[in-house]
């Protein structure tokens, strides 16, 4: 899931229905050829990286270039990589000596990112893809994540919908509507020049659609489900992501009623109490010692007024609100 990062060019040569949820498009019957990159950022991920080196290698639309870059795995992660650079020749690994920090999310999957990016940043693609190393995809993803973009000169980033691996079950992932979960997040290229790439913070992957929405483009999840072979509450402990999750809103500019909503949402959340207080806490802290500001008052305005907006839209009709 972090510190090694894979890249890939590809081209589409056909095309089906793609379904967004809440509505359908249909594909442009001409011949497309779009150009993406893939970047993965993983580390220790000996028991689940293989899985998606299957994923990628069976897609209907084969990589013309795929760049691993090993983040320091401590187990046989690059072993693996490795195994299939030498099976694929558009596959290039790139080790890097980052042994000392242990898994986590936010800025260091960030960083391992850009360090795929490198490899490919002048390259001519036109959309690039930010996948997790412990997936299973089906096997026309990429093609109908082309698909969707081809079709809709709107849509700023896409991607399927998650399904969490647990006790052997696949749990549907609850999310947003306009969210796209950040292990398999596809941009288009002026999107993500425009809205500065991925920015190297905590809730890098709710800022980026914020970003894009508030500069007019759209985001769209897809009809297609991608198996998550390791949830996000495996991997990181709730009372620090809660507290992390405050000193953000801070970050971002909340309003204090969006706190006070959070705070109540997380009441209800394992361990119960302990995670909604947590929460307070961190926005309390970051308040108190004035941390840096992730994103400027305008953006800030964008994103209170669309997230009170849905809350009194979920208030109206009965729902529950996730994100």
């Amino acid at each position: 899931m972090l510190g090694a990062a894979f890249v890939c060019v590809c081209r589409t040569e056909s095309q089906n229905n793609v379904s967004i949820i809440g509505r359908s498009t249909t594909r442009v019957s001409a011949l497309i050829s779009l150009a993406y990159v893939i970047i993965t950022p993983a580390k220790d991920e000996a028991n689940h990286i293989e899985e998606v080196l299957k994923s990628v290698c069976a897609q209907t639309i084969k990589p013309h270039k795929w760049v691993i870059v090993n983040d320091g795995s401590k187990d046989n992660t690059k072993e693996l990589i490795e195994s299939y650079a030498r099976k694929y020749d558009w596959i290039q690994v790139l080790n890097v000596k980052n042994s000392e920090e242990v898994r986590a999310g936010g800025q260091k999957v960030v960083r391992a990112f850009y360090k795929g990016f490198e490899q490919i940043k002048n390259h001519d693609y036109e959309f690039v893809v930010k996948l997790d190393a412990d997936l299973i995809l089906p096997n026309n993803y990429f093609e109908e994540i082309s698909c969707a973009f081809k079709n809709n000169e709107k849509i700023g980033l896409c991607g399927g919908f998650c399904l969490n691996k647990l006790k052997g079950q696949l749990i549907k992932e609850k999310s947003a509507p306009y969210h796209v979960r950040g292990a398999f997040k596809a941009y288009r290229r002026q999107c993500f020049e425009e809205i500065g790439g991925i920015k190297e913070v905590w809730n890098w992957d709710g800022i980026d659609e914020m970003t894009a929405m508030y500069l007019g483009w759209e985001t769209a999840t897809l009809d297609l489900p991608v198996i998550h072979l390791r949830p996000t509450s495996q991997a990181y402990n709730a009372i620090n992501h809660a507290f992390e999750s405050g000193k953000e809103n801070y970050r971002m500019r909340s309003d204090l009623l969006l706190i006070l909503i959070r705070f109540v949402t997380y009441l209800g959340k394992k361990p119960l109490i302990i995670s909604a207080f947590s929460f307070v806490f961190g926005y309390l802290v970051a308040r108190l010692t004035r941390e840096r500001r992730y994103i400027d008052v305008g953006l800030g305005r964008f994103m209170n007024r669309f997230h009170l907006n849905r809350v009194t839209v979920a208030l109206r009709n009965g729902l529950s609100i996730n994100r």
